[in-house]
């Protein structure tokens, strides 16, 4: 069956590794939030693959420790922000965040990080005044309102990276008021403006991003986003040398979502017409920009 029967134009799209395993959370026309599972080979995608069900149109976001933790994050039929865990040797079941109630914007995205190797969790919505606003879990006992993270365009896209276990950094990524997409920064003592802002030149830019390493040379972060003419672009950011362009533009179908996993092969993941709309991998290599995969599952 093709993909474009299936899966949602515009996908919402989330992705989690541990080192050659992969998880990608694409959403289907139903709602329906379905797992594709990479292990020496790529399966599921299918409506049995279904693992929660959002609202049509849901975003979604996902963040992981190895595979054996993963948390799933989306937007419910009664514009609440859901969860859904797996945990090894208990399997998936609803997370605690979905009984928390905490109502988001229905044009809201979302984006997620665990913190510093550890059951410490950061969600990011849009709520009601078009600020962005942090929720906060530590292990597991119980969600609370965190930081809120300022004013942005209705409807924007979040991405949320973080890295350090002993100095834990998280960076958040939303389009501002005025159009340019923004770096917000938490290095363990408040948050603050970061260095990146630009303008897409995009309304409702795709936002996606990922990081690795700890600090110094070592550091890389890799933002990718919507930019003009149906194109998803990259920023990158390696060590203390300030962001720069990256090499990854690859032409999409219109507003397509993305999403990315880290080295050590970074792969990105986007809908680019392949099957109607299935979604698409890309990998980073010694030859630079390769097709990993040209359509997941269910194509």
């Amino acid at each position: 069956m093709s993909a474009v029967t299936e899966i949602l134009i515009r996908t919402g799209l989330a992705a989690v590794r541990k080192d050659a395993h992969i998880r990608v959370y694409e959403t289907a026309v139903d709602g329906g939030i379905r797992e594709v599972q990479y292990e020496g080979g790529w399966g599921g995608g299918k409506a049995n693959n279904t693992i929660a069900v959002g609202k049509i149109g849901t975003p979604v976001a996902a963040t992981s420790l190895g595979l054996e933790n993963i948390r799933v994050y989306y937007i419910g039929a009664d514009n609440k922000l859901k969860e859904h865990a797996y945990d090894a040797g208990k399997g998936w079941y609803n997370g605690n965040l979905s009984s928390a109630g905490f109502d988001v914007a229905p044009y809201s995205g979302v984006s997620a990080v665990f913190l510093g190797g550890r059951a410490v969790l950061r969600v990011y919505a849009q709520i009601a005044n078009n600020t962005i606003q942090e929720y906060v879990c530590i292990n597991g006992k119980g969600w609370s309102q965190g930081s809120n993270l300022g004013a942005a365009l209705p409807g924007t896209q979040i991405a949320a990276t973080s890295w350090g276990t002993s100095s834990i950094h998280i960076r958040v990524y939303f389009q501002g008021t005025n159009l340019n997409v923004v770096e917000r920064g938490w290095d363990g003592s408040g948050w603050y403006t970061g260095g990146l802002s630009f303008s897409s030149k995009v309304v409702r830019t795709a936002l996606g991003v990922t990081s690795w390493g700890d600090s110094g040379s070592g550091l890389g972060i890799r933002l990718y986003y919507g930019a003009a003419d149906n194109y998803i672009k990259e920023k990158a950011w390696d060590g203390n040398g300030g962001w720069y362009d990256g090499g990854f533009s690859q032409p999409t179908i219109p507003a397509s979502n993305v999403a990315a996993i880290p080295l050590d092969i970074l792969r990105v993941y986007l809908q680019n017409g392949t099957d109607g709309t299935a979604v698409t991998e890309f990998a980073w290599g010694n030859s630079g920009w390769v097709s990993g995969y040209k359509a997941l599952p269910p194509a």
